[in-house]
């Protein structure tokens, strides 16, 4: 009985220390949670800037968006003095009509109030991503700001605001609009570098911040691509001497139109290299990748031959791209190779990847051989005793079913003999593992893969060893 009590007497304390949210009304219940103090200061601080603009120009003040990158927020909070502290405030806004309507705008915190501690500003109808870099080794990061001057047209530019001094905006100074222009024409940034840079198709900029030649100062890769197709190539930028400067350039394969995607990683080694995998559309639809790096005191692009287009072009089959395929941090190349076909039903469109990695010597090395089903959203890790000895087809003839059947190539007058089925079923259709003799490879939210294995060739592999090789896609190795 006492234990009872002292259970009762737990509960009603519970519900007690509940009681502030359960008998609360509806009205306070549904209540959009009230703003810090912090916001409204920071708030204030921008409408009296965007004001102050107003009063200046003559014109609406618009917010200005971010297109791409990781930083897309129309308000950012950033650390620009490295102590750990995220104390800057930055937003964009946009003044239409003027020489240089783009105007990004940095606070900083002093106590509890936000103070102007600079601004940036840029042509254009946009801006198209922004990144926060320490270049020239002092004071403040660095604004790398990547402006979209039109539809096709981009300028990148690298703003320091070490010279100014924050300022705060006064109040009783908005009607005063001398003062103001006198005010805001001190607290623009200075301008370190601005110069053109291509776009990749999958919306990531064309330039990448990176130590690339391991000084440990960071330099600034700008990837340019000519849609003629005749001068692509990549600028190296970094901070020598006071200022920003060129140290080097490379030309990439002969032939892209269109920058597709770039990746910045490593070359495999002792240390591990940076380096650019840099992926571009050729004209006729083809992909080239181009790996860049700093080797000898100068860029090199490790894959160009001696005509001057990379020796890792991606023909007739372009899903796949560089990926870190067995797990090392180091991207490997995909290389597709067409299996062979027999009949109408072994289609030609099936391939085998062979993936390799560059060196920090620039030597091309094989890592592994995989069968890559995008679209079922699965590969296989392909033992090295089927090479040269399989072909690959599909039977999507069984509603909610996939199927792939792995068969052994008996030569192009024979019929090839299948030893494998890999299924892809919705997980509503499990018991279909174990009416039909399959055996589970694995689970993922609402799918099942299952396989069987038939005939009478010995492949090397029991029901674990396929498991081990049996493998997901991730989103994330086709978007970065």
């Amino acid at each position: 009985m006492k234990k009872r009590w002292i259970g009762l007497a737990l509960v009603l304390a519970m519900v007690l220390s509940l009681s502030g949210c359960l008998f609360r009304s509806p009205e306070e219940l549904y209540r959009q949670p009230e703003k810090s103090a912090g916001y409204e200061k920071l708030n204030e601080a921008i409408r009296k800037v965007r004001t102050a603009l107003e009063l200046n120009y003559g014109v609406s003040v618009e917010d200005a968006g971010i297109v791409a990158g990781d930083n897309t927020a129309n308000i950012q909070l950033q650390d620009l003095d490295g102590d750990g502290n995220r104390e800057s405030a930055v937003t964009f806004l946009r003044v239409p009509g003027v020489q240089k309507p783009l105007k990004i705008v940095v606070f900083t915190q002093v106590g509890e109030e936000y103070e102007v501690a600079g601004m940036v500003e840029g042509e254009g109808s946009s801006v198209y991503s922004i990144e926060y870099r320490q270049v020239n080794e002092m004071g403040r990061k660095e604004l790398v700001v990547n402006w979209q001057i039109s539809t096709g047209a981009y300028q990148l530019g690298v703003y320091t605001l070490d010279e100014l001094v924050p300022v705060e905006v006064d109040p009783d100074q908005v009607s005063k609009t001398d003062s103001l222009q006198l005010d805001f024409s001190k607290l623009i940034g200075s301008e370190l570098l601005l110069t053109w840079c291509s776009v990749a198709s999958d919306g990531s900029s064309g330039a990448r911040l990176t130590d690339i030649d391991q000084d440990t100062w960071i330099e600034l890769a700008v990837i340019r691509v000519d849609s003629s197709g005749m001068n692509s190539y990549v600028e190296l930028f970094g901070w020598r001497n006071g200022a920003m400067a060129s140290l080097g350039t490379v030309n990439l394969s002969k032939g892209i139109t269109e920058l597709s995607r770039v990746r910045l990683n490593y070359l495999s080694g002792q240390p591990e290299p940076p380096a650019l995998y840099i992926t571009s559309t050729l004209a006729n639809g083809c992909k080239a990748i181009d790996v860049v790096a700093w080797m000898d005191g100068e860029l090199k692009d490790l894959t160009l031959d001696e005509a001057g287009i990379s020796r890792e072009i991606l023909q007739g089959y372009t899903e796949v791209t560089p990926t870190d395929i067995n797990g090392d941090y180091i991207l490997e190349i995909p290389s597709p190779n067409p299996l062979p076909s027999y009949g109408e039903n072994y289609s030609t469109d099936f391939w085998l990847i062979d993936w390799c990695q560059y060196d920090e010597e620039g030597h091309r090395n094989h890592v592994m051989t995989t069968y890559h089903n995008v679209s079922d959203g699965w590969y296989l890790e392909i033992p090295e005793n089927w090479r040269d000895q399989i072909t690959i087809s599909r039977n999507d003839q069984v509603t909610g079913q996939r199927e792939v059947i792995v068969s052994r190539w008996m030569g192009e007058d024979q019929e090839p003999e299948p030893f494998l089925s890999i299924y892809r079923i919705s997980s509503s259709r499990g018991s279909q593992v174990t009416e039909n003799g399959w055996f589970l490879l694995r689970e993922e939210e609402n799918v099942i893969y299952a396989a069987q294995f038939h005939g009478n060739w010995d492949c090397g592999l029991d029901e674990q060893g396929l498991r081990d090789r049996v493998k997901t896609i991730q989103t994330s190795w086709y978007y970065e």
